[in-house]
This record gives structure tokens, C-alpha cells and sequence, in this order.
């Protein structure tokens, strides 16, 4: 299975990150343009350059200016970042780089080529990108690697896979735990929590370990970019606001695996989660692809409900207000009116700032109850990657 993915390859050097399998190199290969391919997966490669890092200008002896240089996985030697700054300013190379993990970078102090190269995100196949392929239940239950889709009836071999291939060569080899077998059970905890609300201390109740450790262990999954978290929106529009971030699988495949279930396991509550996560995966891929960068927090208030997301398209400044988009989303075939009460709140105490409620669901119809937009998945996700949403 070949698919189209959205994203274009800019034409000077870039970084490209993005969780393992989500198709970085496939697709730079697919694309081409580059004029040597460095991957430092190859353990033969990757020990010569460790060794000697200079000998990445031997490599590219032969180019000329303006001649582009692939390294896969840059991630797993941060050093050889200063030759390739070296090369750029000296030689005129341009270079694309592609890693699964910014956390040995950030640990490295790696030099990042001081803005001469722009940095991108890949993020797993979009319901977007997939059209009819796949059903969004599905998605729900394995995910939208492509890997995992290639040959859905080995998913669960691949996805179990997947989370030991983490376990041994992002967390053991790397020495980012000193038990990693305790690592394994926070990663059931954590899986289980997908698109919930956090309380570090809850969480930490539940393995034994203290609310520091758990919060550190949830910083490892972000840097290794298999989640993120998503704050709460604190404008300060009532006096007690949700103040505990929520934490989202970049995948829902990965996620149920991590968590234990298998298929036959997953409910409309676990559902509920993905379904949140796989339109996030879609408001995230949006943002990267049309460079926005407009912020995505949710918002709460106790006895008013919670706002899963709220897109903020104005920030806040000293002489006017923000401005915003919120958007509930819904595992439901039937969109009942008592969905929208949490937004329809937030805009009774800022109605110039709020500029459109939207509701997203499984049914199969656009509705419209006064001044509140609902949309079935796939029209919102059309609208949205068409730049009709904000």
C-alpha cells in the first residue's frame, strides 16, 4: 500500500521528526532529490562516524555546492551535527535530517545548525490522507501507522513489536531508567490514561513511585515523541480553571497495545479516548502543514463541563482580548444537545472573543443549532485541511 502523504519537501535544509514508523524515510525516499543517503541505522555506518565524525566531509568529497546530503536518524550521533554546520557554512551543502527522538538531542546540547534549517513534524497517516481506506472505527482500535496498515491482519504482532523495539533500544540502550521493567508497567498506566486529564500523584499511587518520577517518566514519552501533552487553557475567565495537563498517544494503536488490550477488549469508553486523539493527530498535522502555529489547549471548569479543545487564533495582548475556536468532540452516532453546555458557557462570558463552536461526531449529518456547528468526522476533517475550520 502506497499512499500520498500531504507534506512537500522544502528546498533548503531541514529537519524532519517525527515517531519511529511513522514514514520519514519512506517518504524521503519515495521523493528523492537528495544526492547522498547517510542512515545511521546501519551499525557499520554509525560506529565509523561515531569514531571520527569528521569523516562525514570525506563522505561528501565529490559534491558539489548546493548538493543535499540524507541523514537518517541524526538523533544517535547529536555530534556529527557540528560537521554538518561545518559543511553548510564552508561547502554550500544543503542537508535533510530526519530523527525519531528529540530527548538525546535536547540531553546532547546539540548544536541545531542555528535556524539554517527549518524544523518539521511528521505525524502518523491522517484520515485525510487515507480517505475511504479504512474505517474510523478502526482507526480507533489500530492505529494509523503505516506500518500496522500495510497488513492490518499482523496489526497486534506489529504494534507488540513496535512497544518492545521502544522498551529496548529508546529506553534501555539509552539508559533513560534504571529499571526498566518499572518503566513497562508506567507504560500500561500511561496507556490505559490516554486523553485523560493528569494528576502525577494519582498516577503515582498506582505504581509506587513518586508523583517527580511519574511526571519525569511522562517528559521521556513526550521527548521520544510518542505523546504530548495538551495544557490547559487558563485565561482566567472564572476563578478555578483545570489546571492538570492531559496526555495524548501519537497513535491509538500503539496506545491500546502499551495498555494491555487487545482488540476484542476495547469498549466505547476507550473509543471515546482514541476518538479525541485521532481528531488531535488531525488539528496537529493541519497546523504543521499550513505553518499556523496557533495553540491547541482544552478547558475546564468544575460544574461546567470540559471544552476538549480550544484553538486559540489571536493571542492575548495588553490592548485586546484573544481569540478562539472551541471544539467538542464526541463518540456518538447521535449528537445530543447537552454536548454543547460547556461551550456554550465559555461564550456567555466572552462572546466577541469565541468565534465558532464546533462539534465534531460518528453520525453522518452536518447540523447547525444556533450559532453551534456539528460535523460528521470526515466533513470536518475535509474542512479543516482546506482551511475552513480557522
Amino acid at each position: 500500500m502506497l499512499l500520498e502523504r500531504a507534506y512537500r519537501i522544502p528546498s533548503k535544509s531541514f529537519f524532519l521528526f517525527g515517531p519511529r514508523g511513522v514514514g520519514k524515510s519512506t517518504w524521503i525516499k519515495q521523493r528523492g532529490g537528495f544526492d547522498l543517503a547517510i542512515d545511521l541505522l546501519r551499525h557499520s555506518v554509525f560506529l565509523e562516524l561515531q569514531r571520527d565524525p569528521s569523516l562525514l566531509e570525506a563522505k561528501t568529497a565529490n559534491l558539489k555546492a548546493g548538493a543535499t546530503i540524507f541523514i537518517d536518524e541524526i538523533q544517535k550521533l547529536p555530534e556529527l551535527l557540528d560537521e554538518v554546520h561545518r559543511l553548510m557554512e564552508d561547502r554550500k551543502l544543503e542537508f535533510i535530517l530526519t530523527g525519531s527522538s528529540a530527548r538525546k538531542l535536547k540531553r546532547a546540547g546539540a548544536n541545531l545548525l542555528g535556524g539554517r534549517a527549518h524544523t518539521y513534524k511528521m505525524f502518523p497517516l491522517t484520515v485525510k490522507e487515507l480517505g475511504d481506506l479504512f474505517s474510523v472505527d478502526d482507526l480507533l482500535v489500530h492505529g494509523s501507522l503505516p506500518v500496522v496498515l500495510r497488513d492490518p491482519s499482523l496489526g497486534d504482532e506489529t504494534l507488540a513489536s513496535y512497544v518492545g523495539t521502544y522498551l529496548r533500544e529508546e529506553i534501555k540502550e539509552e539508559a533513560l531508567v534504571r529499571r526498566v521493567e518499572e518503566f513497562s508497567r508506567f507504560l500500561t498506566i500511561a496507556g490505559q490514561l490516554n486523553a485523560t486529564v493528569l494528576n502525577f500523584e494519582n498516577v503515582a499511587r498506582d505504581t509506587g513511585k513518586s508523583g517527580k518520577t511519574i511526571q519525569g517518566w511522562y517528559e521521556i514519552l513526550q521527548e521520544t515523541l510518542l505523546g504530548r501533552y495538551v495544557e490547559p487553557w487558563r485565561p482566567g475567565f472564572k476563578v478555578r480553571e483545570s489546571g492538570h495537563p492531559k496526555f495524548y498517544w501519537f497513535d491509538a494503536g500503539v496506545a491500546r497495545v502499551a495498555s494491555g488490550l487487545a482488540p476484542r477488549d476495547v469498549d466505547n469508553t476507550w473509543k471515546g479516548f482514541a476518538f479525541e486523539g485521532l481528531v488531535f493527530n488531525e488539528l496537529q498535522a493541519y497546523l504543521e502543514l499550513s505553518r499556523k502555529g496557533f495553540s491547541i489547549s482544552y478547558y475546564g471548569t468544575p460544574g461546567a463541563g470540559e471544552i476538549d479543545f480550544v484553538v486559540e487564533t489571536r493571542p492575548k495582548t495588553i490592548n485586546r482580548p484573544p481569540e478562539f475556536v472551541t471544539i467538542e468532540v464526541k463518540y456518538s452516532r447521535v449528537w445530543k444537545r447537552e454536548f454543547e453546555g460547556p461551550s456554550r458557557s465559555l461564550r456567555s462570558i466572552r462572546p466577541e472573543s469565541h468565534k465558532r463552536m464546533l462539534g465534531v461526531y460518528m453520525g453522518d449529518e452536518a447540523l447547525g443549532f444556533d450559532g453551534f456547528e456539528v460535523y460528521p468526522v470526515r466533513q470536518f476533517v475535509e474542512q479543516l485541511h482546506h482551511g475552513m475550520i480557522f
